[in-house]
């Protein structure tokens, strides 16, 4: 059996080592011509590796698909079966998967999800997109275990079945560098529903046009809808399932509003399955997860907040509505020509952005879309170091230095982990005053 692997990152070695015993020859497709490959692979690396692709296409059992690289632009070429390590989870799990997707607030939903499970003594874990390749924990799983899946567009694009607890949240625009159009990226979030049965629970946010329209293709009887119109809300500052008070929301050790929707999600999606006390526990004990407009430190008078999650206009947006002090606002990375107005329009609502700072390759076309809205910012040229420094100047005693950069930086950065942490030991500088 040969099988072709497309994508060498995480889930890429993640197939390797499961299809390890099934086959007697790997081929390795990657843009990335510095990868290190075991000697058991052969590698198809570089600029081309989509035409070495479809080239050996008819000589391939398999194709193994990495979520990162999207195939539909040559998938008609290709001679053999595309799956993904996602699609051969769903059809091997014997347990139910509560699935979540969204733009924004996929990770801290999931994972609020798990720790009210966990909190109630049911054996459950937390695999997708949040860091845990779904294969690995296949051979832990019985009937009576639980999986929470966060699924992004790219895992959810060719996924034939869907969760057992359908979660979708906040939707807006994404991923267009991935997808050819919105049209293809809210397609794909349909596929969370899509393919339900009655005996499964659907589970919407009423607030957001597009996952409220989503919801409708699925075939579960039972609908959970949450948010100002839902099921599950905040009525006078309570959280409420129905008539039912659960607790109040000043309890709630997650920051912000927007978490406020993320809790009536988790409450939705594990009433039925746990007792309310796990619940009100979880929600007063989850503080979120790092680089989710996360307070790093205050010195000299400025607290500095690490939002390096925010890889999207949306996200950004969410993180200015919450700061309640005098604010720098650090935004910028990679142009992915989504629509900067997000920006634009979070920054004249809120009363509390002072200064906005842009850097990246992004950065310029931020700076021209404030300008149209006669918003001031400053463009600056170089490594986030010359960034924070230029932060520190402008930044008055009293208030905050806020890097929520709605966008990814892959122009200098690996990912948004290593973006945080480069932050985060920024700040530690700061505080020590070695910068």
């Amino acid at each position: 059996m040969k099988i072709g692997i497309v994508g060498f990152g995480r889930e890429g070695k993640m197939a390797l080592e499961y299809w390890g015993q099934k086959a007697d020859e790997f081929f390795v497709y990657d843009k990335d011509e510095s990868i290190s490959l075991p000697a058991t692979c052969t590698p198809r690396l570089g600029a081309s590796y989509k035409d070495f692709l479809i080239s050996d296409s008819k000589n391939l059992d398999l194709i193994v698909r990495s979520p990162g690289i999207p195939l539909w632009d040559i998938e008609g070429r290709l001679q053999t079966q595309i799956t993904t390590i996602t699609k051969e989870f769903f059809d091997l799990c014997p347990c139910p998967i509560i699935g979540i997707t969204g733009t924004k607030g996929k990770g801290t939903t999931a994972t609020l999800i798990y720790e009210i499970l966990k909190k109630d003594g049911k054996d459950v874990y937390l695999v997708g997109n949040i860091g845990t390749p779904a294969l690995s924990v296949l051979p832990n799983l019985t009937i009576n275990s639980y999986v929470v899946y966060e699924l992004s567009s790219f895992q959810l694009f060719d996924l034939h079945k869907s969760p057992h607890i359908a979660v979708c949240l906040l939707v807006t625009e994404d991923h267009l560098d991935w997808h050819k159009d919105l049209g293809q990226y809210q397609n794909a979030k349909g596929s969370i529903f899509r393919y339900q049965k009655p005996e499964d629970t659907a589970i919407w946010y009423t607030d957001n046009e597009v996952s409220t329209d989503l919801h409708l293709l699925s075939k579960a009887e039972k609908k959970i809808p949450y948010g100002d119109y839902g099921v599950v809300t905040v009525k006078n500052n309570q959280f409420v399932y129905g008539n039912e008070i659960i607790c109040e929301t000043n309890i709630a050790k997650l920051p912000g509003k927007h978490n406020e929707q993320n809790i009536c999600a988790a409450i939705a999606a594990t009433w039925n399955i746990v007792n309310k006390k796990s619940i009100i526990e979880t929600i007063q004990t989850f503080s979120g997860l790092p680089f989710h407009i996360e307070t790093i430190a205050t010195h000299r008078g400025i607290t500095f907040i690490n939002d390096s999650f925010a890889t999207n206009p949306t996200a950004t947006e969410v993180a200015i509505a919450s700061m309640q002090e005098d604010t720098t606002l650090i935004i910028g990375g990679v142009d992915r020509g989504l629509h900067l107005e997000p920006f634009a329009q979070a920054i004249q609502k809120s009363l509390y952005i002072k200064n906005v700072l842009c850097f990246g390759q992004e950065g310029v076309r931020i700076q021209e879309t404030l300008s149209k809205h006669n918003i001031s910012s400053q463009y600056v040229n170089g490594p986030l170091l010359d960034v924070f420094k230029h932060a520190i100047q402008i930044t008055k005693g009293g208030g905050a230095i806020l890097f929520s950069p709605g966008a990814p930086s892959f122009d200098m950065f690996k990912d948004y982990i290593e973006r945080g942490n480069a932050f985060n030991a920024l700040v530690a500088q700061y505080t020590q005053d070695l910068l």
